[in-house]
């Protein structure tokens, strides 16, 4: 979602950015999207407008008609505003027409890249004692087990990046493997109100309407868009450097998902929950509630720094402060989106959910994939 409806804003006012090239061509299966038809009359920002909202209408199929009636006003008002700073109709007009035409586009692609197919139902294998299986307190069924079906954007394959391999599962509790899992049941009890905070910040599990409210940040790819707004905003940004911001994190972020959630169920391997209930104590329950779907890699611990490393490549380094949780958790401060990215991926062992091996390991995988989106993916020039 975030990156498609990053795309559809980056491709709606490219016309107006001259310094910048398409992503077609660049991104898999992404033909030329229509310019604009009558240049000298498009206002950008109602250009951007349409075309997001066409795209994220698109890919949100299962809003309520509530919810939709919400993003249609979002762009009335915005098309309302450009009208009130003294955009003439005319170029409203052409500007919404060229967004939809550029937006129209974009979801035929979007159409394409096997989400759909990959919503069905799914049997996780059993029968050997390293595999992952459901985790208490919810118990609920695996998300996302078919993901290493949706077409990537950037990689040439959904595994194109392939992780470290974890240290071989071993049910003795004094073994390596062991071992790992004793340092995440270990850090729950040396865990402080620092690090419970740190665990509770970067948590981003789906929002909800009603007690106890979600996070608003729609997960950890959710987050870090938030943090590319926020930076973007201390920095003043333009729209056209603002957009490719945007573009391209949602780009690193997709792939890193896909990339991760390929390897997850490749690897199948069971959470810490599961093997400190199993060989050290059935009492156990992580701080933070364990995600239903397998341990390796950690996806913020992939996520996380591919996202930051794109950042940094676009806007440097520099001191900022998230306050994504305003009204329900204290901004925190970061030095850098480096210092960001490392602490979200630690998070997880402050939570309980993940091995060390999954984050130490699941910061390079991210790393990698943030490099391969600065080779491949060009916006300028």
């Amino acid at each position: 979602m975030y990156a498609y409806f990053s795309i559809a804003m980056y491709e709606a006012v490219l016309g107006g950015m001259p310094q910048h090239r398409s992503m077609a061509g660049q991104l898999t299966d992404l033909q030329p999207l229509p310019p604009p038809l009558h240049r000298g009359q498009i206002d950008w920002p109602s250009s951007l407008s349409a075309s997001a909202s066409m795209v994220l209408t698109s890919v949100l199929p299962f809003v309520s008609t509530t919810a939709r009636g919400v993003l249609a006003s979002a762009n009335d008002a915005r098309l309302a505003e450009r009208r009130a700073a003294g955009v003439s109709q005319r170029s409203v007009d052409a500007s919404v027409a060229h967004g939809r035409a550029v937006g129209a586009a974009l979801v035929r692609w979007i159409a394409t890249d096997g989400a759909a197919g990959a919503a069905r139902p799914y049997v996780p294998p059993t029968g050997q004692p390293h595999l992952w299986e459901s985790t208490p307190p919810n118990f609920r069924p695996a998300i996302e087990p078919y993901c290493s079906e949706v077409r990537t954007l950037i990689l040439r394959s959904n595994d194109e990046v392939e992780p470290e391999p974890h240290i071989s599962f071993d049910p003795d509790p004094a073994s390596a493997f062991g071992q790992q899992a004793r340092a995440t049941y270990d850090q729950f009890f040396a865990n402080t109100a620092e690090t419970r905070a740190i665990a509770q910040f970067w948590t981003d599990n789906p929002g909800s309407f009603t007690p106890p409210l979600g996070t608003p940040t729609g997960l950890p790819s959710g987050h870090w868009m938030m943090i590319c707004s926020q930076a973007s905003r201390q920095l003043g940004l333009r729209l056209d450097d603002a957009v490719e911001a945007y573009a391209r994190v949602g780009v690193a972020l997709h792939d890193a998902f896909v990339n991760c959630w390929t390897w997850k169920y490749r690897f199948q391997l069971l959470r810490p929950v599961t093997y400190i209930n199993r060989y050290i104590d059935p009492a156990w329950r992580s701080f933070i509630n364990t995600p239903q779907f397998p341990e390796y890699t950690s996806g913020h611990s992939v996520a996380s720094p591919a996202a930051a490393l794109v950042l940094t490549d676009l806007m440097g380094s520099f001191a900022f402060t998230d306050d994504t949780h305003a009204g329900r958790q204290p901004a925190r401060r970061f030095d850098s989106f480096n210092h960001a990215a490392t602490e979200a991926a630690q998070s997880r062992l402050y939570g309980g959910i993940h091995y060390p091996m999954a984050i130490e390991n699941g910061l390079d995988q991210g790393s990698e994939i943030a490099a391969l989106v600065r080779a491949r993916l060009r916006t300028r020039g």
